[in-house]
């Protein structure tokens, strides 16, 4: 462990971030946190380090691999952590990630600990260990998106069994965050709308992360090698009129019709003249499995490129449309310029919770597919 001298002196921050976007917010924060400690007059040094934490994959991952080529990264080392594994050989993996962590933070003794989910067992582990060592660190949530500011839905009995099972197996050091960010492992939180936070959160120490962090040059470079790795020219964004992301699988069955009513919208608006690009949902079975290429002049948009990467390539002119999700929050926070629509049906059950959210953001709710040709 670092000495108490030396954790007095220097800046230590660990980021455990799980998804793409929180690498995003994590990088952007930790770039702030370095030009802010270059300020402070020595011996005051922000260090820090990422660990990509419940990853589904491993080799090849090219989020890690951009984190690695990245020449004004922040940090001083990225490790990555396997989540793949599923049942009985889930928790044997996770014990196989608990001894790796255990051996980093006897390295590396952070006072801050970064999280975009606070339900990750690897998080919680991190920060139980450093309690127990006599080095408690904080807890600090990095906003994630959509769960900040709609929670989910909980269930008490199901929470308190799971709850149970991981303290059992695990350690009794496991709580069952209710809210996504609110648990008592959190005492701080950076969010893109922290007026808008669900109230557990609010309760929380809350900062507001500042769009121009995303605008700076390094995670401008960032997001062109996360690009790169993914073997996908950039430039096609700048040419785009229309941005379609697409829904999550499973919702797209729930939405009888929605393949053939997208197709002849894509086909009319091609037909109108526009360049149209299409984002997948990550979890699609294939690169274009609603067919929607065929329909005109449609770019299809790597599915592993998290649209908050492609944001800075778009031109101010293109329209961003989509459903029930982060991404058309993070456009309208990190891209204000652009128009952004969110087609919500006021008579589904599911959908209409979320329109609220979407007009309080100043994001231009529609009902139906075909208003987009209008």
């Amino acid at each position: 462990m670092n000495s108490q001298k030396e954790r007095s002196s220097d800046a230590y921050s660990l980021y455990m971030p799980s998804t793409p976007l929180n690498v995003l917010v994590s990088s952007a924060y930790a770039l702030q946190c370095q030009k802010q400690s270059k300020k402070i007059p020595p011996p005051c040094i922000e260090k820090a380090e990422l660990w990509l934490i419940d990853q589904k994959k491993v080799a090849n991952n090219p989020y890690l691999f951009a984190l690695l080529a990245w020449k004004e990264s922040p940090f001083q080392a990225v490790k990555i952590f396997s989540g793949v594994q599923k049942g009985k050989k889930k928790v044997a993996e996770r014990r196989q990630n608990f001894a790796q962590i255990k051996a980093g933070l006897a390295r590396f003794s952070p006072q801050n600990v970064m999280v975009g989910s606070d339900r990750r067992v690897e998080f919680q582990f991190a920060l139980a260990h450093l309690q127990s060592c006599g080095t408690p660190a904080q807890g600090v949530y990095l906003d994630d998106g959509l769960y900040s500011y709609m929670g989910r839905k909980s269930s008490v009995l199901k929470d308190s069994v799971n709850a149970m099972l991981k303290k059992i197996t695990y350690g009794f050091w496991w709580q069952e965050p209710r809210v996504v960010g609110a648990s008592n492992w959190i005492q701080e939180a950076w969010l893109f709308a922290p007026e808008q936070a669900v109230p557990p959160i609010q309760k929380k120490k809350c900062h507001a992360l500042k769009a121009e962090w995303f605008r700076a040059p390094e995670i401008l470079q960032l997001s062109q090698l996360v690009a790169n790795e993914l073997k996908f020219d950039t430039a096609v964004l700048t040419t785009l009129d229309v941005m379609l992301l697409i829904p999550h699988p499973a919702n797209i069955q729930k939405m009888p019709g929605y393949q053939s009513r997208l197709q002849a919208v894509v086909r009319q608006l091609c037909q109108q003249g526009k360049q149209v690009g299409v984002k997948y949902h990550p979890r699609s079975p294939t690169e274009d499995f609603l067919a929607l290429k065929s329909q005109g002049g449609v770019e299809i948009i790597p599915s592993a490129l998290a649209f908050e990467f492609c944001l800075p390539n778009l031109a101010s002119h293109c329209q961003v449309i989509g459903d029930v999700g982060t991404a058309l929050l993070t456009s309208k926070w990190l891209r204000p310029d652009l128009s952004v629509y969110a087609v919500l049906d006021e008579a589904d059950s599911f959908q209409k919770p979320f329109i609220a959210l979407n007009q309080k953001l100043d994001i231009t709710v529609i009902h139906q597919l075909e208003e987009l040709i209008s």
